[in-house]
């Protein structure tokens, strides 16, 4: 199951952001997954998500959004892949 954003699209909502070296693909997986099962991410990751269509004004996991954390649980159920660094 593949998500319909781009790597192009995740660079440019985190452009100008700080995160260091973090894989900003990561983050939104972990962060949509985080809103999935009742937990707060931060301010910027939050804006970063509603910007990409995957929550909601009320931080409800979208359709999209839901889509985009199931695909990181195939990717990981398919390759063994737990930090991201496989991608």
């Amino acid at each position: 199951m593949e998500t319909n954003i781009t790597d192009t699209e995740i660079a440019a909502a985190f452009e100008g952001t700080n995160f260091g070296g973090a894989n900003h693909r990561r983050l939104l997986e972990q962060g949509v997954l985080k809103r999935l099962t009742g937990y707060h991410c931060g301010h910027t990751l939050t804006m970063i998500m509603r910007d990409l269509g995957l929550t909601t004004e009320k931080d409800n996991a979208t359709k999209k959004g839901k889509l985009f954390a199931m695909g990181a649980f195939y990717q990981l159920a398919r390759t063994g892949d737990v930090d991201g660094s496989k991608r």
